[in-house]
């Protein structure tokens, strides 16, 4: 395999992290991740995120880990210096947030790149080439005309989003092509789609407003929380199941 890095042949491939491995650390702190999957729910220790070693060579994943490390930073410093303007709104200033958004584009590049099952749903078509261009410093990421970015922050009575991650999927928002996905608290929503956000929508586009300003919405009405309930369900009856069968 050849490393998909712009202009890149190296065949020295590395274990590169979709989701950069950073993350993994931030969410897991000093205790151990829960790993939620369609098969189980369990401790994984460590448990640093899903990577592929088909995609990148070490030079390549470390020029996106520039981007990877000024995103961790934004996620660090939400919690205290987040202002709430109210209406469920918040803004948090000193954001570069083409930047912010420039990890974005990466975390779907690399999971449209990687052969794995686990971002099957990730396809990035004719923005691939382009998507890469921008990452790796040939053009500008106002050059992805298709490609706006809006950030919600989730809040939940039963869990801590802080500690969660999802990995991206399609799902479209607004009417428009879009991907989706969690982060330390942050839910993203990524459009790759010719046509705009409706009017509503735009002020809150960062990389076209340049202010980090987004809505807070509770994760037990997202459709995510709805697939962890619903894993954590299916495992407690396999579970019990597995005990029944021990027992007879």
């Amino acid at each position: 395999m050849t490393c998909h890095g712009l202009n890149c042949t190296s065949q020295k491939l590395i274990e590169a992290h979709i989701i950069p491995k950073g993350f993994g650390r931030l969410i897991r702190g000093q205790a151990s991740n829960v790993k939620l999957t369609p098969e189980r729910v369990g401790e994984a220790n460590p448990q640093l995120g899903e990577y592929d070693p088909d995609i990148l060579c070490e030079t390549c994943d470390n020029i996106l880990g520039l981007d990877d490390e000024y995103a961790i930073k934004i996620c660090k410093r939400f919690e205290v210096d987040h202002r709430n303007l109210g209406q469920n709104v918040f803004e948090l200033p000193g954001v570069d947030c083409d930047r912010f958004c420039k990890f974005i584009l990466s975390v779907l590049w690399r999971a449209s790149t990687s052969r794995r099952r686990s971002f099957t749903s990730v396809n990035l078509g004719p923005y691939e080439d382009l998507a890469r261009e921008v990452l790796f410093g040939a053009k500008p990421l106002s050059d992805m005309r298709a490609f706006e970015v809006l950030i919600q922050r989730y809040r939940s009575a039963s869990l801590d989003p802080t500690k969660l991650y999802f990995h991206p999927v399609r799902q479209p928002f607004d009417e428009r092509n879009a991907y989706g996905f969690g982060l330390a608290g942050f839910r993203i929503v990524a459009k790759l789609d010719n046509r705009p956000f409706r009017e509503g929508f735009r002020s809150f586009v960062l990389n076209r407003s340049n202010v980090f300003r987004g809505f807070f919405v509770p994760l037990e009405d997202c459709s995510e929380f709805e697939s962890i309930a619903g894993i954590v369900r299916n495992n407690a009856r396999r579970q019990a199941a597995f005990r029944q069968k021990r027992t007879t």
